[in-house]
């Protein structure tokens, strides 16, 4: 299989990514964010996987993405089952990974031009 170098336009590719800031473009992000497969990036006013809530899922239900990659900081830590009952029925995909690994997931998502949402979480100090 021939491996080639693939060049996403779209403007929301991560540039890096770490417990405490994300980089999409030139602009650095210090605390939560919503990553859409296109269109702006959105602030989220959450810091953890547990304060993960309804109103935050609808959230990124809306966006009606296939898959929602879940950016849980320096270490995975899964959502409450009960609020990804809305997942299922509308047959949306989760990824839980840490930040580094939810940023190249996403970017790879993107250079597909598969329909995710990011929520990246960031953890402040």
């Amino acid at each position: 299989m021939d491996l080639l170098e693939n060049r996403s336009n779209h403007q929301n590719i991560i540039k890096s990514a770490d417990a405490d800031t994300c980089v999409i473009g030139n602009q650095i992000y210090d605390s939560s964010i919503i990553i859409p497969f296109a269109g702006d990036v959105k602030p989220c006013n959450l810091s953890s996987t547990s304060k993960l809530n309804p109103t935050i899922i609808e959230q990124l239900c809306a966006y009606n993405p296939e898959v929602i990659v879940l950016a849980t900081g320096s270490v995975i830590i899964f959502p409450e089952t009960e609020l990804l009952d809305p997942l299922v029925k509308l047959n949306i995909g989760l990824e839980v990974l840490h930040n580094q690994a939810a940023a190249r997931t996403f970017n790879v998502l993107m250079a597909e031009d598969r329909k995710a949402v990011c929520l990246m979480l960031i953890h402040q100090n």
